[in-house]
């Protein structure tokens, strides 16, 4: 593995350090308006793709996640490629154009195509907001955990998913009110204006950090520079099959989807039997988001920087599970709109506001090559996997087993346990890769 030279000690930055303060203040600053303007544009799209998954139910939602695992097996040797050639720099512009110009295609073809190409077009984009929310977010925290080190990780964090999550309030809260006014091919316009605004953000946060000396080096004395990362093009893949580490954030990923793809189905079926009108289907899931976000953002705040610091990442990682946990039990009895939207309002806050931060420290303790590719790979092919495998099992005990979702919520129960311990573990390992550092 090829590391960046020369080796120097780490330029520690603490909180009495004034100057060091104000410097990682303004850097948090960008880095999370940067995200602002990510969250904002997911929570744009992301009710409407809620809205085409609701129409078809779980049979149609079972084909569509199948396909957008097959569009990440594609797409990710073709970001591998991106991240050989490019410095960090251009890899973040290539992506992010990529998409906004989706979006205009996608807004175009819903505008002025007949109805099988907007048939076609809603189905596509119900797989490319699965291919955007995991690569932009992917693409954004590799790049954090290239720039901060695990201690600053612990801190700052939850700081800047916060940034994010102030965004997609705003999001969800703009959808919520203009969704039943303006069609669904001007919506998605919205979020090119806000990609763009981010690209700039994140042009700002590489400008301050490229000339202050605190952010010149990771605890693992290498600089934080922006030459492409070295290696060939499956070397992500290799390094998560060889280590056990990556692989058990695979593990925990794994469970996250499992559980995460379990309730969507629930969710899409009781909304599709209950709401009848598309719009407000999509006004709906917009308020689902909105109250998401509101959660999330407290739990950023006041929460998961308290649990990294006191508690450590073990604890953090186990909040999810936990509540998986108590979500699928009351569920498997009362299975209504109301209680299937709490758990989804839940977990959705606790994944996003404590796991997502937590997640994200797992990968400050790897090598630079990790930070793209194998973390590229986990943040895609993993999750979308998981997504699929996933929901052809749920799916299938559902429509040819016959199992009810009561049922298949008490199985779950004690998968949540195993999850809460593969937590715990997990959690332990990244403490003792910290200390080894």
């Amino acid at each position: 593995m090829n590391l960046p030279n020369p080796y120097q000690p780490q330029l520690e930055i603490g909180p009495n350090d004034s100057d060091a303060a104000r410097s990682e203040l303004r850097i948090v600053i960008w880095a999370a308006a940067w995200f602002f303007f990510v969250l904002l544009s997911y929570s744009i799209v992301r009710p409407v793709r809620e809205t085409m998954g609701a129409i078809g139910g779980t049979k149609q939602l079972q084909g569509l996640m199948l396909v957008s695992f097959a569009v990440m097996l594609v797409a990710v040797p073709i970001y591998s490629i991106l991240v050989n050639r490019l410095p960090r720099r251009w890899l973040v512009r290539v992506v992010f154009h990529f998409f906004c110009v989706s979006l205009l295609c996608f807004s175009g073809s819903l505008t002025w195509g007949n109805d099988p190409i907007r048939i076609w077009s809603a189905r596509t984009f119900f797989v490319w907001v699965n291919v955007f929310g995991l690569f932009a977010t992917s693409v954004f925290w590799s790049v954090l955990a290239d720039l901060f080190s695990s201690e600053q990780g612990k801190r700052l964090f939850g700081q800047i998913a916060a940034g994010g999550t102030i965004g997609a309030i705003a999001g969800s809260l703009l959808t919520s009110q203009i969704a039943t006014r303006f069609s669904t091919a001007t919506l998605l316009l919205l979020p090119i204006v806000s990609l763009q605004a981010g690209l700039w953000c994140a042009w700002r946060l590489e400008k301050r950090v490229a000339s202050d000396q605190h952010f010149s080096l990771t605890d693992r004395g290498t600089p934080t520079n922006d030459a492409p990362p070295t290696g060939g093009l499956w070397q992500g893949v290799t390094q998560v099959l060889s280590s056990t580490y990556l692989a058990s954030i695979c593990v925990f990923l794994f469970f996250v989807q499992a559980a995460g793809t379990q309730l969507y189905f629930q969710q899409a079926e009781i909304v599709g039997a209950t709401i009848a009108d598309d719009q407000v289907k999509t006004q709906v899931f917009a308020y689902i988001d909105f109250s998401t976000q509101i959660l999330t953002l407290t739990a950023q705040l006041l929460v998961s920087r308290w649990i990294l610091r006191r508690l450590g990442v073990s604890a953090a990682l186990m909040v999810l599970p936990l509540i998986y946990l108590v979500s699928f039990s009351v569920l498997s009895f009362y299975g209504s709109l109301p209680v299937v939207a709490s758990a989804v309002v839940l977990t959705r806050a606790a994944g996003y506001g404590i796991t997502v931060p937590a997640r994200e420290v797992l990968f400050t303790v790897v090598s630079r090559e990790e930070k793209y590719k194998s973390k590229s790979f986990i943040d895609t092919v993993v999750l979308r996997g998981g997504d699929a495998l996933s929901s052809q099992v749920f799916g299938s005990l559902r429509h040819v087993g016959g199992f009810s979702f009561a049922t298949l919520n008490l199985w779950t129960v004690p998968m949540t346990m195993m999850w809460a311990l593969a937590a715990y573990r997990l959690g332990r390992r990244q403490r003792h890769l910290a200390d080894q550092s």
